[in-house]
């Protein structure tokens, strides 16, 4: 039994009926991860996202493209809907449209943000920096647009799925997982600096944070 994945189907997966994808969208380089570019249609993303994924099989909850800025973002999106692609949190500035009592993180912590559920059951995170000094603005111009900020995988067990990542060289980024009464989100980092998140649903909300939850794990992130 491989527990990375959710084997529960009252929390809406099915994995006898979940197929490997022919693909996956993400190069591994050097232990960090690219998107490839033929990946981003709206064909593509409609297929299952259980892949292999450092050597394991997952099933991808959610993950985040960069776009340079708000009207690229908007366009990609906009081509996502026409393929009957559902907006589940934003657009907006992120924190401040989302969280505006969280005051904990940085001013260039700040980003456009914009999720959406493809009938797939895949989640994507458009991520743009509202303003070029932002931390979102220097990844990409560091690392390119086809930088992967990090790919959040299903774990019914979250402590077991820690257990197989820190196995591959992967840090967790805080001692415990970030948790609430929908989600439960641990970040790990490995050494190259790319970050896989684990995530358990506990019900069937398409959400991908919490404001309590993002803040514990943006400041993870920060202080690693």
């Amino acid at each position: 039994m491989n527990n990375n994945l959710p084997l529960d189907p009252s929390k809406g997966f099915n994995l006898a009926e979940t197929s490997m994808n022919k693909e996956s969208p993400f190069v591994e380089n050097d232990g960090l991860l690219l998107y490839k570019d033929e990946c981003k249609t709206p064909e593509f993303l409609n297929s299952s996202f259980c892949i292999h994924l450092f050597g394991e099989r997952v099933i991808v909850d959610h993950y985040v493209l960069l776009f340079p800025d708000s009207e690229a973002l908007t366009d990609y999106a906009k081509a996502l809907i026409n393929y009957d692609a559902k907006i589940t949190e934003g657009p907006g500035k992120w924190p401040d449209d989302f969280c505006p009592e969280q005051n904990l993180l940085p001013e260039d912590a700040s980003m456009y943000f914009l999720s959406v559920l493809m009938p797939s059951g895949m989640i994507l995170v458009l991520l743009a920096p509202n303003a070029p000094d932002e931390q979102i603005a220097h990844l990409f111009q560091e690392q390119g647009f086809n930088t992967v900020h990090h790919v959040a995988i299903l774990a019914d067990d979250i402590y077991t799925a820690a257990e197989v990542w820190q196995k591959k060289g992967f840090i967790p980024l805080s001692l415990t997982p970030q948790e609430d009464d929908s989600l439960c989100q641990w970040f790990f980092r490995n050494w190259a600096g790319q970050i896989i998140e684990l995530i358990c649903r506990r019900c069937m909300g398409k959400e991908t944070f919490s404001c309590d939850n993002i803040v514990g794990l943006r400041l993870s992130e920060l202080a690693a």
